[in-house]
């Protein structure tokens, strides 16, 4: 499928890529604050001709500039010193995108199209995202606790989370998290680093999850871009569970109470193994654990047995766990039938997902992999998608209220599922995973976030902007500040500071420049943006 989509780059500055992409030449689009006209910007200076609106609803202008002195990128950044300028740009140029990738084995990939609608439809979702970062520039990852992995798998090691604290090889915890040499992840037998051992299921695993989508090489994964923590090798001696969990908790939280300087912004784990038969009551501190990395905003995806079992009467590990941040997946074949053998459970058992014969990496080369460990990685990596949507209030909110956000993104797999026969009346949500449906839902949900956020914004104001020293903070709902964050244009963080007792924000060490301030006060779900010059 093709479509025409124009992809307008966010105000917020965020560096996508690399490359540099087309625009118009002496041409840029500005938005002005509301009931702001171009000509009020003429008398204070700034030259362009030929002004055009584009947007009434958010009053944005094409503007025709001069570029025999200045270049249109030199121009913006007059414009942004403006404070009557929301945002600034260039005038990119769009083209017809193509969003199946050109893997050359992607059409052996069934499992993301077919013609039947029986297919969790990822090459729709991939129309609006195709994973790798948030709104805010943050690598997104997914911890694959597993046998390990082939890091040299040319599908998959430009994909591979590498811990930018650590320098490799020199014996030394180079980042202090409590783990030398922790370049890729952890061993947790060993007590290393070294997790390119075995591979041979936790390559097909991460494949599923993350192949690297639009290189030209074998195939694709439900995100073209993100990042794989390697916990490895799996055993289902609990302690070792506890231990794999724990190590990708320990980064979320670090990523959390940082705010994104350190740690890494972990989003699921994948456990494709478990122990059947296994009983809830008999492994509390392990089912337990769920609920402990979900507050820190981890979902996790385990795959249920596989056999025709009812886990609410044979009982199953992890998957009869009673945890809101758990999603228990069933296998689905290409039929879109549920397969004879794997488990099932109205209680216990939350979806469908394709996992028989499901083509994707291999330790060597490519191939079918299957059973409901292939099944769980397409619901992992449908996590990882959703959180790097084009919605900036998602991303406010899964770092103002981590646990939240995930539990939005659960509700977006769940009611997005397609009705299915073949589970009705024995899985929860009776459905087949459709990645499209949740990142429609996220999306239609983010409209709703952002019109309240508006409302909200409106109520509130920062004087004097210009600021010298101190920026001031006030809103007509009378809310109190709970944080506040300060970024670059380009969106480095600046400057953060929680449970401010006043409403002044001292911008005194500041270099002269403009800045955008999030503002998160007492009782309210996201951040409000506002856009201030340091003078």
């Amino acid at each position: 499928m093709k479509k025409f989509t124009f992809l307008l780059i966010a105000f917020a500055g965020i560096n996508l890529s690399a490359q540099s992409a087309a625009y118009n030449p002496n041409e840029i689009l500005v938005r002005f604050a509301p009931q702001v006209q171009p000509e009020a910007l003429r008398a204070q200076g700034l030259q362009f001709e030929n002004a055009q609106q584009i947007s009434k609803v958010l009053n944005i202008w094409k503007l025709e500039v001069n570029t025999s002195n200045f270049t249109e990128k030199q121009i913006i950044g007059e414009f942004h010193r403006n404070s009557n300028v929301l945002g600034a740009q260039l005038n990119h140029i769009g083209s017809f995108r193509n969003n199946e990738p050109n893997d050359p084995m992607y059409d052996q990939q069934w499992q993301y199209y077919q013609a039947n609608d029986k297919d969790i439809d990822a090459d729709e979702a991939w129309e609006i995202t195709t994973g790798g970062l948030n709104t805010d520039g943050d690598e997104i990852v997914v911890a694959v606790i597993d046998d390990g992995i082939n890091l040299n798998h040319p599908d998959i090691e430009d994909n591979l989370w590498i811990n930018q604290g650590e320098i490799p090889g020199d014996g030394i915890d180079n980042d202090n998290n409590g783990y030398i040499d922790d370049v890729y992840g952890w061993n947790i037998i060993s007590n290393n680093g070294n997790v390119n051992i075995g591979g041979w299921h936790g390559t097909p695993v991460s494949g599923i999850i993350g192949a690297v989508g639009d290189n030209g090489i074998g195939v694709a994964g439900v995100n073209w871009n993100v990042k794989i923590m390697t916990i490895a090798p799996i055993s289902t001696l609990e302690s070792n569970v506890i231990e794999a969990y724990d190590y990708a908790l320990q980064a979320r939280i670090r990523f959390n109470e940082t705010n994104g300087e350190e740690g890494a912004l972990v989003v699921a784990t994948n456990s494709s193994w478990g122990v059947d038969f296994g009983q809830p009551e008999d492994a509390p501190l392990w089912c337990a654990f769920y609920d402990e990395m979900g507050e820190a905003g981890i979902l996790s995806a385990g795959a249920t047995i596989n056999g025709n079992q009812n886990v609410d009467v044979v009982g199953d590990l992890p998957t009869a766990c009673p945890s809101d941040y758990l999603i228990t997946v069933t296998n689905m074949n290409q039929n879109d039938v549920k397969v004879n053998g794997a488990g099932y459970g109205l209680e216990t058992i939350d979806l469908g997902a394709h996992g028989e014969n499901a083509f994707t990496t291999a330790f060597s080369g490519y191939g079918g992999f299957g059973g409901t460990s292939g099944a769980t990685p397409h619901v992992a990596g449908t996590i990882a998608l959703l959180y790097s949507a084009p919605c900036e209030s998602f991303t406010a909110l899964a770092k103002s209220d981590p646990a939240g956000a995930a539990q939005k993104i659960r509700n977006y797999i769940f009611d997005g599922v397609d009705p299915n026969p073949s589970l009705e009346g024995i899985t929860v949500t009776g459905g087949r995973l459709n990645v499209n449906n949740a990142v429609q839902l996220l999306m239609e949900e983010c409209e709703v976030m952002n019109t309240e956020n508006m409302q909200f914004a409106n109520s509130v104001e920062i004087y004097p902007n210009p600021a010298k020293e101190k920026l001031m903070i006030s809103n007509k709902d009378g809310k109190l500040i709970d944080q506040i964050q300060i970024f670059s244009m380009d969106g480095k963080l600046i400057k953060s500071q929680n449970k401010l007792i006043s409403n002044e924000v001292d911008v005194t060490v500041l270099p002269k420049g403009v800045y955008k301030i999030r503002i998160k006060f007492n009782g309210q779900q996201n951040l409000i943006s506002k856009k201030f010059i340091k003078n």
